[in-house]
């Protein structure tokens, strides 16, 4: 079928003179011709079976010597290869190429250029009139097309090498293009260049390093970060920046990126060039070659010492205020205890003091999360530490506080807690007491919280509201919400639906 075994699709018995370049493209490809020779390719069938006698080329047996040898060249080429042929540029073209033009083929062999890349067309034609008209050898790498092959607009490069086919009298007949389209690369290495600038430019510290810890690349906010010019360290192994009590950290993560496992973002501690420890926000990412195959990570390291140095004055700025607190309510507890004096002030002060230790300990779990809220169930755990679990039930989705609902929550569940002991179901062996709360989100999200006590005395409702009860309803107004306490002959009742307020947030 085709000439390398003696069975050419076209006759190639005349002389017939290529471009130099052409020459050389076909004798690289020479040993590839061969490996395929044995097969016939589809568009050798359809070159074939086409009805050039339709088209300005005429019937195959009338063609020219010189396309006759052009095609049966270009069919057997692993080589992306497409000739126009005439002033028509009438196109032909092989396997190799056909992918590249999507769904123009297979309409497009055999048809004028102008019909099927007309959307580049003020771009090819000045080409191959250079080629066709002035005899030019035209070339360029990663050369940009727009080009419209799978029903959109497409970017795309490649390398092009244009070649005129001359006849045996020298003239120019038509136009052999060699092309290898090089989008992936161009559009791989475009981001790449992207990506260089971004790492370069970024404030944070940038490194990669290989699966021996070998640093192999370091940007600028490295260097600022670690002391470490890149000529310094680039080849040096990263446990140079871990401190001594940290010296095993490295090979954890390393064992941790084999597995393909990318580390979010985690607080840590590394060296700078003067020995000093400078607190980080690490993460560590895999990187991977063409093949898919781990080679190493990537590190990305924001220096956090201003985050910490304001969390330790923080700290320092709770841990005072908390003291100052606690002298305070010392005050106020020391006054109560002058001004309530007697046996007949004996359960008043009592009364007093539980509140102020209920305020305090609201005060400690505050100071415990700086201040910044705190979750129900441990509010909840907390007010109610003193009486045990074994005869309390807690049920509901954690929902965190602000501070200012803190110390009302607090407030209020202890003179629940409170009144249970005395009177209700905490003071007898067999009651119990049930708190479960759910988040409601028919109109817009509220807590419906309900506090059930059972198995206690019998409960009557009480002739007039003491200071407990005021402050158990003073939450609502807070809470903009409402509060309602029953008085149920098997156990008192309390039950809290307020809005979801800002500050208030729902754990996933």
């Amino acid at each position: 079928m085709h000439s390398d075994r003696g069975t050419s699709l076209l006759r190639r018995d005349d002389a017939y003179d290529f471009s130099a370049d052409v020459l050389i493209q076909f004798a690289m490809n020479k040993q590839r011709r061969s490996m395929a020779a044995a097969t016939t390719t589809d568009l050798a069938e359809l070159i074939r079976t086409h009805d050039w006698a339709s088209t300005s080329l005429g019937p195959m047996q009338q063609w020219p010597t010189c396309l006759r040898i052009a095609v049966d060249l270009m069919l057997p080429s692993t080589a992306q290869i497409v000739m126009f042929w005439g002033e028509d540029f009438v196109a032909l073209y092989n396997d190799a190429y056909a992918p590249t033009i999507g769904n123009k083929h297979p309409r497009a062999l055999g048809r004028p250029a102008r019909e099927n890349w007309s959307e580049l067309w003020d771009d090819l034609e000045p080409l191959l009139l250079r080629v066709l008209r002035d005899g030019e050898t035209v070339s360029a790498k990663d050369r940009p097309f727009y080009i419209e092959r799978h029903n959109r607009p497409e970017n795309v490069f490649f390398d092009i090498s244009y070649s005129p086919v001359r006849d045996e009298a020298g003239a120019i007949r038509g136009v052999l293009c060699i092309v290898n389209e090089t989008t992936e690369r161009v559009v791989a290495q475009l981001t790449e260049r992207r990506l260089a600038a971004i790492i370069e430019s970024s404030d944070d510290a940038i490194m990669s390093i290989d699966l021996d810890a070998t640093i192999t690349s370091w940007n600028a906010g490295a260097e600022r970060l670690y002391g470490f010019a890149a000529e310094e360290i680039i080849g040096s192994s990263v446990t140079l920046l871990l401190p001594q009590d940290r010296s095993e950290e490295e090979h954890a993560i390393l064992s941790r990126i084999r597995g393909g496992e990318r580390m979010e973002p985690y607080e840590t501690v590394r060296l700078h060039k003067s020995g000093a420890n400078i607190d980080v926000s690490l993460t560590v990412s895999p990187v991977r070659d063409a093949a898919g195959q781990i080679v190493g990570a990537s590190k990305i390291a924001r220096d956090i010492r201003a985050k910490k140095d304001a969390e330790n004055l923080q700290r320092l700025l709770m841990h005072e205020l908390n003291h100052r607190v606690k002298n305070v309510l010392a005050t106020v507890r020391a006054i109560a205890n002058k001004t309530f004096r007697g046996e007949e002030h004996m359960l008043a002060r009592t009364a007093f003091d539980a509140r102020l230790l209920a305020l305090s300990k609201a005060h400690d779990l505050l100071t415990a999360e700086s201040w910044s809220g705190a979750e129900l169930t441990a509010l909840v755990a907390d007010v109610l530490s003193p009486y045990g679990a074994t005869n309390i039930a807690v049920t509901g989705p954690r929902l965190r506080l602000p501070s200012e609902a803190v110390l009302s929550f607090s407030l209020a569940l202890h003179e629940l807690a409170t009144n249970a002991a005395k009177y209700g179901a905490l003071s007898v062996p067999t009651g119990r007491v049930d708190i479960r709360w759910s988040i409601i989100e028919d109109g817009g999200p509220r807590l419906a919280m309900r506090w059930t006590e059972s198995g206690g005395p019998r409960v009557a409702a009480p002739r007039r509201k003491g200071f407990g009860s005021r402050l158990i309803e003073l939450l609502s107004t807070q809470m903009n919400g409402e509060v309602r306490i029953h008085y149920a002959a098997s156990g008192v009742v309390c039950e809290i639906d307020a809005p979801l307020q800002q500050g208030w947030v729902v754990a996933a």
